[in-house]
């Protein structure tokens, strides 16, 4: 404002002539109007604004093409590694295939996605902000287009880790029969790596992001089974219907029921070994259905959206200081506030305090009436000063 003044007026006896004219010029600018435009920026369409943002999410996954030559990179050899330590492997080994497909799929695709908003966090705090230092513009629209231009990646990543599993381990599905919930998975561990992404900072989404892995594979149903995960009570099934991992491994370990021939699918008594080579066993033990694959691929793929419309809900209502406007935390320290105040307010209130002469019946022996008669005629001698 100095500076604008200055190049309207060089002398300072016309300083408050400018001044004027400027005040003259924008009647309507109230400290009240100011105030109201600050909490709303004029931005296009939603349809506009996701054309905006698809180019922009695809330069923002193009930008750094070594990253993503480095993460096929590291999906080629993990697969390569899996295929490596259960070459074609037998009926007894699917679980535990299954499990550590699970582990190294999801932990290479939940990492090397939590970049995929962390990368543009304070560019979308400014863009996403309704305040005049923002442009106002849609979350909804930004999320949106970011999660289809991941997709392809996605499928890449998954191609590349089944390319060099596939041909090693020789399971007896299909390859489409593996891509499709490998797939699915990976959207689901994905998702929860945007979550923590929008949420927190490059190395807490990270850590955030091993951790969901690990409680993911407690609660797969493997070890333990998801009899005894059940045997926790309610508040395990969140978590249990939550796992990527769980419906991964079920959908695996069923695809292969699936493919085996009628001798793998007698009862378990005609077996010399029922718990290696009964199907039907196996699906008893671990509490599986041998037509789920097509299911569970389907819960995956919901999992993985709901995922992301947490982190929809979370680029909203989180780093809501970074964006210029008040966070949940500043509502919660705002009712603190009240709260303690009113209680100050409380406990400082006006008293009313009774005589205490008046309201004892005697003091010293002598009457409430008495005792204030002695009062008022009390002197005090020059002398010793004795109360007379």
């Amino acid at each position: 404002p100095d500076y604008v003044l200055d190049c309207v007026s060089d002398d300072a006896a016309d300083f408050g002539e400018a001044l004027g004219v400027l005040a003259a010029a924008t009647p309507d600018a109230t400290p009240e109007a100011l105030a109201r435009a600050t909490q709303r920026v004029d931005a296009p369409g939603a349809s506009d604004q996701f054309l905006l943002f698809l180019p922009r999410a695809v330069l923002a996954l193009t930008r750094t093409p070594g990253d993503f030559v480095f993460e096929l990179a590291v999906q080629f050899f993990a697969g390569a590694f899996l295929g490596a330590l259960y070459p074609h492997f037998e009926f007894n080994d699917c679980q535990p295939v299954a499990f550590m497909l699970q582990l190294s799929l999801g932990g290479t695709v939940m990492l090397s996605s939590a970049r995929t908003f962390g990368a543009t966090r304070v560019a979308a705090w400014r863009e996403l902000s309704p305040t005049l230092a923002g442009m106002g513009l849609s979350p909804t629209a930004s999320a949106a287009a970011t999660c289809l231009v991941e997709v392809p990646r996605l499928l890449l990543l998954t191609a590349a880790f089944l390319s060099t599993w596939f041909p090693t381990a020789r399971p007896r599905t299909t390859f489409a029969q593996s891509f499709g919930p490998c797939f699915c998975a990976a959207l689901a561990a994905s998702g929860a790596a945007h979550v923590f992404s929008v949420a927190q900072d490059a190395k807490s989404a990270q850590l955030s992001s091993v951790a969901a892995l690990v409680i993911a594979a407690m609660f797969a149903g493997v070890e333990p089974r998801l009899s005894e995960l059940q045997k926790l009570g309610a508040g395990a099934k969140p978590l249990i219907w939550g796992s990527y991992a769980r419906w991964l491994v079920e959908s695996l370990y069923a695809a292969e029921v699936s493919a085996l021939s009628t001798a793998w699918r007698m009862p378990p008594a005609f077996y010399n070994r029922p718990r290696a080579e009964s199907a039907l066993m196996g699906l008893f033990m671990y509490d599986y259905v041998a037509r789920a694959a097509t299911i569970n691929c389907v819960l995956l793929a919901l999992l993985g959206l709901l995922f992301r419309l947490v982190a929809l809900a979370a680029l909203s209502g989180t780093n809501r200081d970074r964006m210029g406007l008040r966070s949940p935390a500043h509502v919660f320290y705002d009712a603190y506030a009240a709260l303690a105040g009113g209680v100050g307010r409380w406990w400082r209130r006006p008293r009313k305090v009774g005589s205490t002469a008046a309201e004892l019946p005697s003091l010293g022996g002598a009457p409430a009436g008495e005792r204030r008669g002695l009062l008022a005629v009390a002197t005090v001698r020059n002398g010793g000063g004795a109360v007379v």
